[in-house]
């Protein structure tokens, strides 16, 4: 299977040549009035940070602890602003920020035991081909800047405390930049859906309900897949197909070199490719299952001095209970090649949704095991709590406390423990 991803990279051209086809095809005129929420299809959207989730999550009504939001007259201008740009041409915007503060037990020695930064993202969704038909298209766009409280952002602190991993995943500094712009076409009533430009393959590839440190967990045990040598965002080919019920293929190739600030080195011809096989099963009502398997591989990264890398993940979730509130997950990474510092991950969870009968809070609990690539180093453990508690309409506020066991690059400590509290509010 590897070999075949590697031979991917043929597809990219043929993948264009598709698109430019689709593209051709003359646009419907649109709807005087916004269709409601598209749903949320598994594949690219089994993610809670994708821009269709994000802008689902900011139309919803939730319980929150209280009624009113200071920020609300702001809200209630941005509420008519984007409901008329939605109305009129299709265009769907959402604005975020998000605040994290961690601090540790102990550190390194010199190295700073607190982090703390901020994160500001604008991002939408324009329907401009067949908006409510078949075959849509969209262009998507997301942007981003993130900054620093501390000494230290909070992407820093593992480094700073000898975790072989992050406390959390994102959370750096970063000017602000266009970190997403891609074409998306089709639905999963098309059987196919798309996308073709600068994308981010962290957001796309074994994605789980609680992969993400802006709303789960932040230890990047949880939120990101530790075992998978991932690239930053750039130019791109992906796409999924339904080919019988309750199932997907998902598949892309990206470019190696991507980044995030800058449109990257696709001209290098070095690649990461990947193939996800899942389904999303239905066990009684509501009952919803996520299971799949992800194989991936990555080119050697010549000027870098990275060599390749392949492996495998495994993502398993299913919603129990008469409500399905009850989630457990576990997921599975494996990497060789030396492209990651992890060689495997296991970790093994669960949610328990609209606790004390709030619709949008949650309680995770989980607990993880990584082994380094680097035998010399022992392997590291991790325990995670959370309660994210809804405390205004558009807020929702999270204690979170890890304890990191055995410690990979820290030897002189055997159990570090981290307090955080992350804010975030959804316009």
């Amino acid at each position: 299977m590897v070999a075949v991803l590697s031979h991917t990279k043929q597809g990219f051209v043929a993948a264009v040549i598709a698109a430019s086809v689709l593209l051709s095809q003359p646009s419907l005129a649109q709807s005087p009035t916004a269709p409601p929420p598209a749903p949320v299809d598994p594949g690219f959207d089994n993610s809670p940070d994708s821009v269709d989730n994000q802008l689902n999550e900011s139309d919803e009504r939730v319980d929150s602890l209280f009624p009113i939001d200071p920020l609300q007259p702001l809200h209630r201008v941005w509420e008519r602003v984007t409901r008329r740009l939605r109305e009129t041409i299709g265009l769907d915007l959402g604005l975020n920020y998000t605040g994290l503060y961690q601090r540790a037990s102990k550190a390194l020695p010199d190295q700073q035991t607190e982090a703390g930064g901020g994160d500001l993202d604008f991002f939408g969704r324009w329907d401009l081909h067949n908006r409510g038909g078949r075959w849509p298209g969209a262009l998507v766009f997301f942007t981003e800047t993130r900054h620093r409280f501390t000494e230290i952002p909070p992407s820093d602190l593992g480094g700073a405390i000898g975790s072989l991993w992050g406390t959390t995943d994102a959370f750096t500094t970063q000017d602000y930049a266009l970190t997403e712009l891609y074409w998306e076409q089709g639905s999963k009533e098309d059987q196919l859906i798309y996308r073709l430009g600068k994308t981010d393959p962290s957001g796309i590839y074994d994605r789980g309900r609680y992969v993400s440190a802006n709303y789960a967990f932040l230890n990047q045990a949880f939120s990101t897949t530790l075992a998978m040598a991932v690239p930053g965002t750039g130019l791109a080919a992906a796409a999924v197909i339904y080919p019988i019920a309750n199932t997907y293929i998902l598949g892309g190739i990206h470019d190696a070199n991507g980044t995030k600030t800058s449109i990257g080195h696709i001209e290098r011809g070095e690649f990461f490719t990947a193939v996800e096989l899942g389904a999303t099963p239905h066990y009684g009502k509501p009952g919803a299952g996520l299971y799949h398997v992800t194989l991936w591989h990555r080119d050697k990264r010549e000027r870098a001095d990275i060599p390749s890398g392949r492996g495998v993940a495994v993502t398993l979730q299913q919603e129990l209970g008469p409500d399905g509130s009850i989630v457990p997950f576990a997921r599975y990474s494996y990497g060789e090649g030396g492209a990651t510092p992890i060689r495997q991950t296991f970790a093994l969870g669960v949610g328990f949704e609209k606790p004390f009968g709030q619709n949008h809070d949650l309680i995770g609990l989980g607990f993880s095991w990584g082994q380094p690539t680097d035998r010399t180093l022992r392997d590291q453990y991790v325990f995670e709590s959370f309660y994210r508690v809804v405390v205004t309409p558009y807020t929702h506020l999270t204690p979170d406390l890890q304890v990191i066991f055995n410690p990979s690059e820290n030897p002189a400590e055997d159990r570090i423990t981290v307090g955080s509290i992350r804010l975030r509010t959804l316009f």
